[in-house]
């Protein structure tokens, strides 16, 4: 019977098997290890999530064989304290952080691997920006959430200027912000339609340059083909460069006094005060900030949309801030944790869990269930388009696209000049930073 069923049939049956399995696993309907031996113990788990929010999730993903013990940490203080602990030994099994800040630290990571977690279902499981946290070996981290940028507008602005929709795409853009915006006799703006084309008072600003970047298919960081090491793509070829030209041109012409697209200065209070007062059509802003929208002018009469898009492509991207957990390669206790980090980033956790926090799932099997409520339906369909860069030093990066936007706007340097510097900035950073620990990311996201 077995030779007529074939050794093909047979091969692809027991494949098929271990997917399924895996993939219970991690959605943590069932238990990884379920064997008392080696799922037991105790695990310590890092983030910072408020206690008051994790407990009770932390609670329900306990055994009477498994014991774990979240401690919530200073944000301002969680990189540093990580490594210091992890080198003195008195680490944690597993930690909570933002996707940079894991890239960065793979060193100190114990990658899942692939024969108990297959790649294809990894990313079956998650949103295509997931797979920044593949390696050749396995798996930094599992996706926990995702914060998308989107488009919050002023419904009434938006009225007021004779206007039925805001714009889908880029190239409608331009005439949309100059119907909107009022400048004064004196240049002062009265309502400005957009904030794009300074840096300091944009709230957001990093992640929406990295957007039109990515949009316009610069990828920022990419992989060097033959040292395997990270490498800036802003201006590495004459193609990457002229796309990040494009980008640059295009988001300083708002901060252009004489620009018809003229709508923002630096004399301007931060994009989100702007907004909330009513003096801003369109902010851009995380899909988390909408309560502190709502609760700082309950009268606002505001809606969110999807980012604009470029008109000429079928690909829609914007830029999500993605957590993930990740086990420590110093934990003592592998099977346990990454049974709790199943549990953590399984369905029935990671559905509540993200809307305590006011964060968007990163599984697709909940990202395909919509709300009923057409703003989380939206955060929903953002997540599904979010997508990042490999970002070696947060603080660092956001330097250099400072510097890069100042420089252009004081005419310090022209753009291509500027471009040219942040592209051999970044590759310093790059190499004293990810290059020094990260040698095996995957390159699918830069193919």
């Amino acid at each position: 019977m077995i030779k007529d069923f074939g050794l093909k049939n047979i091969i692809t049956f027991i494949f098929v098997i271990g997917a399924i399995v895996s993939l219970l696993i991690f959605s943590g309907l069932i238990k990884f290890g379920a064997d008392k031996n080696k799922a037991s113990g105790t695990v310590v788990v890092w983030g910072t999530i408020p206690f008051s929010t994790i407990q009770q999730y932390i609670d329900q993903s306990k055994t009477k064989n498994l014991n774990i013990i979240y401690k919530t940490q200073d944000k301002t203080t969680y990189e540093s304290d990580l490594v210091n602990a992890l080198a003195s030994g008195s680490g944690p099994d597993l930690f909570i952080m933002p996707h940079e800040n894991i890239l960065r630290n793979s060193d100190k990571i114990f990658k899942i691997p692939y024969s108990s977690f297959p790649q294809g279902l990894y990313e079956a499981t998650y949103i295509n920006e997931s797979k920044l946290f593949l390696t050749r070996n396995g798996i930094l981290a599992i996706p926990m959430s995702v914060d998308p940028l989107i488009m919050y507008y002023n419904k009434n602005l938006v009225a007021s200027s004779f206007l039925i929709d805001v714009p889908k795409y880029w190239d409608e853009f331009t005439s949309f912000v100059t119907d909107v915006t009022i400048v004064g006799e004196n240049g002062k703006i009265v309502v400005s339609g957009a904030a794009l084309g300074t840096y300091e008072n944009i709230l957001n600003a990093k992640g929406l340059l990295s957007t039109l970047l990515m949009q316009n298919d610069n990828k920022i960081v990419g992989t060097d083909p033959i040292t395997t090491k990270k490498r800036s793509e802003l201006a590495v070829t004459d193609l990457s460069f002229r796309k990040a030209e494009q980008v640059l041109t295009f988001f300083t012409s708002f901060s252009q006094f004489g620009n018809k697209n003229y709508s923002w200065n630096e004399a301007l209070r931060s994009s989100r005060e702007k907004f909330i007062s009513g003096e801003l059509a369109i902010y851009f802003g995380k899909a988390s900030e909408v309560e502190i929208i709502r609760k700082k002018n309950p009268n606002l009469d505001f809606d969110v949309a999807l980012m604009p898009q470029i008109s000429k492509t079928s690909t829609k991207i914007t830029y999500g801030s993605m957590n993930g957990i990740a086990i420590t390669k110093s934990s003592k206790n592998i099977a346990a944790s990454i049974e709790v980090a199943s549990k953590l980033a399984g369905s029935k956790v990671s559905e509540k869990l993200n809307r305590d926090l006011l964060l968007t799932p990163a599984r697709k099997d909940l990202l395909r269930n919509k709300p009923n409520d057409s703003r989380l339906t939206l955060f929903y369909n953002s997540a599904i388009i979010s997508n990042a860069w490999i970002d070696p030093d947060m603080e660092a990066t956001e330097d250099l696209f400072r510097n890069l936007i100042r420089s252009i706007n004081t005419g310090s340097l022209n753009i291509s000049d500027a471009l040219r510097r942040s592209n051999s900035d970044l590759n310093k950073i790059l190499n004293r930073t990810i290059n020094t620990t990260i040698v095996d990311i995957s390159t699918e996201m830069n193919n």
